[in-house]
């Protein structure tokens, strides 16, 4: 069997994330009836669609640069650095509120150890802790934003570097 480089590149599909991510947000907001005024999440809502086209974009782009010629391992090496790092952005040092030790902003579990999306601002919202929802709300655009950024330096780095 032929080696592919491709094989050695991290399968992260940015654009699936965010649309999971935006399915996520929207169960959040009707299971608690939250109101605009209340808490304002529309730019959360577009962070999370630029996040989502970025992801595409990257994804789309690495993808034709694969397709047209092989990929030196170093080049490899570098995109699988920048992919991760996407992962190591969502995470806040200072933790979820009432508990620390879970720093993931997008993922962690309850109590129970069930399973919980947006773990700091899902609490929040269930408490109707208005203001501790609007900073966690702010907590996730800014890891957005940045991993948007990310992504699109990403993207730009490789059309000039094809692989």
């Amino acid at each position: 069997m032929p080696h592919r480089p491709y094989s050695h590149i991290l399968p992260f599909d940015f654009g699936f994330n965010a649309s999971a991510l935006e399915r996520f947000l929207l169960e959040l907001e009707q299971e608690n009836k939250v109101e605009p005024r209340r808490l304002p999440l529309k730019r959360l809502h577009v962070r999370i669609a630029e996040f989502e086209k970025a992801g595409n974009l990257l994804r789309d782009a690495v993808a034709h640069n694969l397709l047209s010629g092989s990929a030196s391992p170093e080049k490899i090496q570098r995109l699988n650095e920048q992919l991760l790092q996407v992962e190591s952005n969502w995470l806040d040092p200072a933790g979820i509120p009432g508990r620390p030790w879970f720093q993931h902003l997008l993922y962690s579990s309850r109590y129970t150890y069930a399973h919980l999306e947006f773990p700091g601002l899902t609490e929040a919202m269930e408490k109707q802790d208005w203001n501790l929802a609007a900073q966690q709300a702010t907590l996730l655009e800014r890891a957005l934003e940045k991993n948007t950024k990310l992504l699109r330096s990403t993207r730009s780095s490789r059309e000039k570097n094809k692989p």
